[in-house]
C-alpha cells in the first residue's frame, strides 16, 4: 500500500496525481455478440428479437440462477455516420473512431480511441469543450475465433452537435485535447467512410439480475438503407452491459456477467460465424476507402 508522507509538498502532490492518473476507473462493462443477420427482416424485428430473448432467457437463468426479466421493445431509430480520411484512414490508423448520430434531427459526436490496455486507452485526452459532454472508459468483451473472450478498452466522449461535418476543424473545435495532441490541421477533409449511412434500430429492455447490479440488454440492427419488409439487416448485435461510476464491482457480479455471455455463446443456432465487429463492417464496407 503506498504511504502517504506526513509532509505533502508541491513535488508529493504531483506524484500522488500521477498516481491516481495510473489507475484508470472502468465504469462501463459491455459484452457484445453478433447473431446471424438472415435470420431476422425488417417485417419480422421485433417477433424475432424477441424470441432470441426467450432464448436468451432461459439459457442465462440457467447459467447464473437469477431471473432475467423484461422484453425488448424499440427504444431508438437513428442515422449512424462515421468519418475518416479518404485514401489513408488517419483516425483508424491512431486508434480513434469519429462518429455522429442523428436521432430526432438531433445530432452527437462521439470521439473514440480504443486499446487493449486500459491504461493507454484512459491517458488519452479526451476533452471537450462542450459542459454538456460525456466521457467514459468502457470495456468491450466480445468473442472472437481465436479468443472467445476479448477485450477491448475504448476511453469516450460523446457531444451535442450543431457542425456539418467536413473537416477536422469539426473535431477540434469539439476535442481540444486532441486537437493539442495530434495538431492535425483544420483544413484536413473528413468523408463519410465507405459513403456509407447506418439506419440503426434499438431494441432495449431486457433485465439480467447479477446480483447488486443490473444489466442492460440490448438488440442493435443495423440496415444500409431505410428498413421495410422483407429487407435483412447487414448487422445484427445482442448485448448487455452494467455500470458502476466508482468501477467497485464484486465477484459475484462479474463471475455472473461471464457466465452470461457463455451462455450466450451456446445459442449456435443464433450466432453469427463472423467476428467482425460493427465498426470492422463500416471500414470494410468499401476496402478502397482507406486505399
Amino acid at each position: 500500500m503506498q504511504k502517504i508522507p506526513s509532509v505533502v509538498t508541491p513535488i508529493t502532490l504531483s506524484l500522488l496525481s500521477a498516481s491516481a492518473l495510473a489507475n484508470p476507473d472502468v465504469t462501463t462493462r459491455e459484452y457484445k455478440l453478433l447473431l446471424n443477420p438472415n435470420l431476422f427482416t425488417s417485417a419480422t424485428e421485433s417477433t424475432k428479437a424477441n424470441e432470441y430473448f426467450t432464448s436468451f432467457t432461459s439459457v442465462v437463468e440457467s447459467a447464473i440462477a437469477r431471473d432475467v426479466s423484461g422484453s425488448l421493445t424499440l427504444d431508438k431509430t437513428r442515422t449512424v455516420k462515421f468519418y475518416d480520411t479518404a485514401g489513408s484512414c488517419l483516425l483508424d490508423d491512431l486508434g480513434y473512431i469519429f462518429r455522429d448520430r442523428i436521432e430526432n434531427s438531433q445530432s452527437e459526436v462521439t470521439l473514440k480511441f480504443r486499446s487493449p490496455d486500459p491504461y493507454i486507452a484512459d491517458f488519452e485526452d479526451l476533452s471537450a469543450s462542450s459542459n454538456q459532454a460525456e466521457t467514459k472508459l468502457e470495456a468491450d468483451i466480445g468473442s472472437k475465433t481465436s479468443n472467445p473472450f476479448n477485450i477491448v478498452y475504448g476511453h469516450s466522449t460523446t457531444s451535442p452537435n450543431t457542425r456539418t461535418i467536413n473537416d477536422f476543424e469539426d473535431i477540434n473545435v469539439h476535442f481540444p485535447g486532441f486537437d493539442s495532441n495530434y495538431n492535425i490541421s483544420d483544413s484536413t477533409a473528413l468523408s463519410l467512410v465507405g459513403n456509407l449511412s447506418i439506419y440503426e434500430r434499438v431494441y432495449d429492455g431486457g433485465l439480467i439480475d447479477l446480483g447488486s447490479i443490473d444489466a442492460e440488454v440490448s438488440l442493435t440492427f443495423w440496415y444500409t438503407s431505410i428498413p421495410s419488409g422483407s429487407q435483412k439487416p447487414v448487422v445484427v448485435e445482442v448485448s448487455f452491459k452494467y455500470e458502476d461510476a466508482s468501477a467497485d464491482y464484486t465477484k459475484a457480479v462479474v463471475n455472473r456477467a461471464k457466465q452470461s455471455f457463455d451462455a450466450m455463446l451456446g445459442l449456435t443456432s443464433w450466432n453469427s460465424t463472423s467476428s467482425v465487429t460493427k465498426t470492422q463492417f463500416v471500414y470494410q464496407y468499401n476496402p478502397s476507402f482507406c486505399n
